[in-house]
């Protein structure tokens, strides 16, 4: 009797086993991706091959057993590390900031462009940068066999995007457009970080539209459920922008509470209020940000996705920090934090105090990988965080980029130039 029962639970969990690993793979059959600089691996401040290649969507789907495909670029903009590093020279230079693309797809099932919102994954395509933008325009006819005359009619107004979605998307159509050309069995969703993101960069709430971030995610969400071929995915709230390394504490000397709060990095000093985050407007954007959140999580919910709240990882991550476990007999880091690395402290962010490094990819990756294991029962393998530690060259040789800004006459004219633009 033993014996057989022995049998049946061997045989049992060999059919359960079985039923995980094709769930597993029908799931992942057929990955997709929308999505923003987060997706497509923006890293301080290019997004080329190797950044594209340890982004977290990548990540997740190469540990399930997957893979995307994506059109590669080379730029544009600049790697500061590859700069800061003297690794990358004047003609290195020029050709990173012109850009283009080292390899091309017909259809890449990765679509998460650079800059990109749920506003133009509905509108904006590599040819245009809002295709459903209309204008007027003469249409010329003959109205008789000796007389041409014109009316006005409504034309596609088909302004020229950046170059992010240029050399992102090429001729594939929208984000979602090219979505529903793939028919992806499983979604990494989330495109909503610009929607807040943005108050942080420009250290200004105009930005902020609730109404059109609800309206464009509600239609995003609508066209992903109409395409019938979503059996999962995967949603994640945004973390807290105004506590990114790009922003740090400003106190105004005569105290004025309108030069007092959170500034660039960069800025030395402060002097007028567009240039500084204050208590009114860090309240309000701490309000806009739940409310964002808010909406991911219902929108997870309607489409049976997995939910990863990383603002409360990165609120822990800010705080606590988080250890970089080893493979025995290894020596380690120590603790990495939410800021980029400096001699001796490993940190998640890249040198534009933004986006995350190839570590902080991993660490975002795992987070994903233990919500959608929980959500669909799977077995999902995480990333060695230890492994991408020890191959991100930003962590193992950190730049001191403060001290760069302030004292090379470089970083002295980038500041400068970040100064007036920013």
């Amino acid at each position: 009797m033993k014996k057989w029962i022995t049998t049946f639970l061997i045989f049992l969990g060999f059919e359960v086993g079985t039923l995980v690993a094709q769930s597993q793979a029908e799931l992942f059959a057929r990955p997709g991706v929308i999505g923003d600089s987060l997706s497509q691996g923006f890293f301080g401040a290019t997004v080329e091959k190797k950044t594209q290649d340890w982004a977290y969507p990548v990540l997740v789907t190469k540990q399930a057993g997957s893979s995307l495909s994506y059109n590669v670029l080379k730029g544009p903009w600049l790697n500061f590390e590859s700069i800061l590093k003297k690794e990358c020279g004047l003609i290195c230079m020029v050709k990173s900031l012109i850009g283009g693309n080292a390899s091309v797809v017909n259809l890449p099932t990765h679509a998460g462009i650079t800059g990109a919102e749920y506003s133009s994954v509905l509108r904006t395509s590599g040819e245009c940068q809002d295709v459903t933008a209309r204008k007027w325009a003469k249409e010329w006819y003959w109205s008789a066999w000796n007389q041409r005359t014109y009316r006005w009619v409504m034309v596609k107004d088909c302004k020229k995007p950046d170059k992010f979605h240029q050399f992102g998307l090429r001729k594939s159509g929208t984000q979602i457009e090219i979505m529903e050309k793939v028919k992806p069995t499983f979604l990494f969703g989330t495109a909503a970080a610009n929607h807040v993101l943005c108050t942080a960069l420009s250290t200004s709430t105009d930005c902020l539209n609730g109404t059109r971030y609800r309206k464009d995610i509600r239609e995003v969400m609508r066209r992903l459920a109409a395409i019938g071929s979503i059996k999962g995915g995967v949603l994640f709230t945004i973390p807290n922008v105004t506590t990114i390394s790009f922003l740090e504490p400003y106190k105004d000397p005569k105290g004025r509470e309108n030069l007092t709060g959170l500034k660039a990095f960069y800025r030395n000093f402060v002097v007028n209020p567009r240039q500084i985050l204050d208590a009114k407007e860090i309240e309000t954007i701490t309000r806009f940000l739940t409310m964002l959140n808010d909406e991911i999580k219902v929108q997870a919910v309607a489409m049976g996705f997995a939910v990863a709240d990383t603002k409360v990882v990165f609120d822990d991550l800010r705080e606590n920090g988080r250890r970089i476990e080893l493979p025995k007999g290894s020596r380690g880091p120590g603790w990495a934090y939410a800021h980029w690395p400096m001699p001796g402290k490993p940190g998640v962010f890249g040198l534009d105090g933004v986006h995350p490094n190839m570590y902080g990819h991993a660490v975002f990756a795992n987070e994903l990988i233990k919500a959608i294991n929980v959500r669909y029962g799977l077995s999902i393998p995480q990333v060695s965080e230890y492994t991408a530690w020890y191959y991100d060259s930003l962590n193992r040789r950190p730049v001191d980029l403060k001290k760069f800004l302030n004292q090379h006459i470089l970083g002295i004219f980038i500041s400068f130039i970040l100064g007036i633009f920013a």
